[in-house]
């Protein structure tokens, strides 16, 4: 049995992360001979329903699947991927805990798995389970963007915006694009909770 593997690609959003998931996917299909898998959340159909698809044009096929993953989704998971070399997950960030188990048990069963989600939410804080899926991993891939404010090439946070104002509270999850968020830097990043210093 192969050894298997778990590659988590993360960063803010407008990062590429489903970009870069994509290019490593298409690379093993192409020219390691790869069976490769691949799922993304039902609820994120921002740019199609049977794919996923990164901000400058990259697509691959992929499953929707609902973000709670129940016993009956895990099953069907786990019987469609019996004879793949790759899995991979989309938009990690916006399932349920269930997805670290599943990601290990992958794993386990000798699948290189490939995830791609946003490390901190509009707060700055973590996003669902994306922390226990970065400590179990094999590779991190931290991605970067460009501050939406300054312009520097170091953007690590996803600012929520409001009529292109800092949005102070609101719900965690609020699938979104460009109208919505923004990438920021450290220094033009402005959370909720910003203490005064």
């Amino acid at each position: 049995m192969p050894t298997g593997r778990i590659t988590v690609i993360t960063g803010p959003m407008f990062s590429e992360k489903s970009g870069e998931l994509i290019r490593r996917c298409q690379k093993l299909i192409k020219y390691g001979r790869k069976k490769v898998v691949a799922y993304k959340p039902a609820e994120d159909n921002r740019y199609a329903e049977d794919e996923i698809v990164s901000r400058i044009g990259y697509r691959l096929p992929a499953i929707s699947i609902p973000r709670k993953l129940n016993k009956e989704v895990l099953t069907q998971i786990l019987k469609e991927t019996i004879d793949a070399d790759v899995v991979a997950f989309d938009e990690v960030q916006f399932f349920s805990r269930e997805i670290m188990g599943l990601v290990e048990e992958l794993a386990y069963c000798g699948k290189h798995v490939i995830v791609d989600g946003l490390n901190l939410d509009y707060r700055g804080k973590e996003f669902g389970y994306i922390g226990g899926l970065l400590a179990m991993a094999d590779d991190i891939e931290k991605l970067t963007s460009f501050c939406a404010v300054c312009g520097s090439p170091d953007a690590a946070f996803t600012q929520r915006i409001v009529n292109g104002e800092p949005m102070k509270a609101g719900p965690i999850v609020m699938i979104g694009d460009s109208e919505s968020y923004e990438p920021r830097c450290r220094k033009c990043f402005v959370p909720p909770h910003k203490v005064n210093c």
